[in-house]
C-alpha cells in the first residue's frame, strides 16, 4: 500500500475541499496511509490518517505575509514528512500546492499528480484584466506542471493548459470529470411563481448580471430569480436591481446548503462566462433540475446543444426564458429528457478512479 502526501492550507467550503476531502477518504478505504500538512487538521478521522502541523501564530490565514510564509516553510516541511514517513506518492489540488511539492517528487523521484478544477489565470483576467499577477500565477502553473502527471476536470481546461506550456510540459494529462450522483426525486409541479436559481460566488466571470437584465422582461407573478451565493459583486448587484425596480423578482439568498435548494428549484441558470468544473450544474443533474448555460467550452462538454444560449445576448436568454413561463411543465420536462442521458454518462466510480490516478503511477526521472 501507498504512502500517500498531500497539502491544503486549511478546510473551507465549497466543492474543492469536498473533493479533497472524498480524495483523502477514497485513499484511506482502499487501505492506504494518507499524510497532510496544513494550519489545522481536516474532517478526515481515520487511525490512518496523519495530521502535519505548519506552525502559524495567528487565526487568519490570509494576506500577503501568511502567504509567503506558508509557502516557503510548507515546501521545506514536505521535504522533511516525505523522507521521514517515506512517501511513495504525493498529490495536489492546484498548482500552487502542486509547485509546493515538486521539490520532494524531484529529490524523491516519486511521482506526483496535480489535479486542475479551475484555470485561476483565466478567471484572474476575467476579474482583474491588467493585474500584474497574472504572468507570475502563468509562472507558478508552468513550474507545477513540469513532469508531473495532470489531471483536469476538463478537456477544455487540459487543452488550455498545455498550449500556454509547450516547453515545461506534464509527464501525462488527462480528463478527471467530476461525477454526479443521482438523488432519486419526482418532478413535482412548478412553483408559482417558477424558481430561477443562480448558484456559485457573486463575481464577474459568472455573469449574474446578465439574470438580473433578464428579469426587466418577467413579471413578478411569473418567475423570480434567487441568487445563491455571496462575492464582490452583490453590492453591485443589488444595486442593479434596485435601478430597474426589480426587486419583487430577484432574492439574494447567501450561501445556503446544497440540499436545501435543488428541492426548491425549477430552473438553474448558468450564464457563466467562463467555468472550470461548474458544481451547479452537476448538482442540478443529480437532482433532476433542469438547467440553461452558457454556450462556453466548459458547458458543450456536459449539455446538449439546446441548453446552451449566448454568453453576451440577455435578450435571447430573455425570449427563452418568457417561452418557458408560457407553458412551464412541458418546457422543463423537455429540458430535462434532454439532459438525462448527460447524467448517466457521468455516473462512474470517481472514488476508484482518482486513487488510481494517485497511486497506479511509478517512480519518476527528477528533471
Amino acid at each position: 500500500m501507498a504512502q500517500v502526501l498531500t497539502s491544503y492550507y486549511r478546510p473551507k467550503p465549497g466543492g474543492f475541499c469536498k473533493r479533497l476531502f472524498r480524495a483523502i477518504d477514497a485513499l484511506l478505504a482502499e487501505g492506504h496511509t494518507v499524510h497532510y500538512l496544513a494550519v489545522v487538521p481536516f474532517p478526515v478521522a481515520h487511525n490512518n490518517c496523519y495530521f502535519h502541523r505548519c506552525p502559524w501564530p495567528g487565526k487568519q490565514t490570509e494576506g500577503l505575509l501568511f502567504w509567503i510564509w506558508f509557502h516557503v516553510l510548507a515546501s521545506l516541511m514536505l521535504i522533511y514528512i516525505g523522507f521521514r514517513y517515506r512517501v511513495t506518492h504525493a498529490f495536489a489540488f492546484g498548482t500552487s500546492y502542486g509547485l509546493m511539492l515538486q521539490p520532494l517528487r524531484m529529490l524523491k523521484q516519486i511521482p506526483l499528480t496535480v489535479f486542475l478544477r479551475a484555470d485561476s489565470i483565466q478567471n484572474r483576467k476575467i476579474s482583474h484584466p491588467n493585474s500584474p499577477l497574472v504572468r507570475f500565477e502563468q509562472v507558478v502553473e508552468a513550474c507545477a506542471i513540469h513532469r508531473v502527471h495532470l489531471y483536469c476536470v476538463s478537456r477544455t481546461l487540459c487543452n488550455t493548459v498545455l498550449k500556454r506550456h509547450r516547453l515545461l510540459a506534464p509527464l501525462v494529462s488527462g480528463v478527471l470529470r467530476n461525477d454526479v450522483q443521482v438523488i432519486p426525486r419526482s418532478a413535482g409541479k412548478p412553483g408559482k411563481p417558477m424558481r430561477l436559481v443562480s448558484v456559485g460566488i457573486l463575481e464577474a466571470r459568472k455573469n449574474q448580471r446578465l439574470l438580473v437584465r433578464c428579469m426587466q422582461g418577467l413579471h413578478a407573478n411569473q418567475a423570480r430569480l434567487h441568487l445563491y451565493g455571496i462575492g464582490p459583486q452583490q453590492a453591485l448587484l443589488e444595486d442593479m436591481v434596485n435601478d430597474l425596480d426589480i426587486s419583487d423578482r430577484v432574492t439574494f439568498e447567501g450561501w445556503v446548503a446544497a440540499d436545501q435548494i435543488w428541492p426548491n428549484a425549477d430552473l438553474l441558470l448558468l450564464p457563466s462566462l467562463h467555468e472550470g468544473a461548474p458544481n451547479a450544474m452537476l448538482e442540478s443533474l443529480s437532482y433532476n433540475v433542469p438547467v440553461l448555460a452558457s454556450a462556453i467550452p466548459e458547458h458543450a462538454e456536459i449539455l446538449p446543444a439546446n441548453q446552451l444560449l449566448p454568453v453576451d445576448d440577455p435578450g435571447t436568454w430573455r425570449n427563452r426564458l418568457e417561452a418557458i413561463v408560457e407553458a412551464p411543465a412541458e418546457q422543463l420536462e423537455s429540458l430535462r429528457n434532454a439532459q438525462r442521458e448527460v447524467a448517466r454518462s457521468l455516473q462512474f466510480d470517481w472514488d476508484s478512479e482518482i486513487c488510481r490516478l494517485i497511486t497506479g503511477h511509478t517512480n519518476t526521472a527528477s528533471g
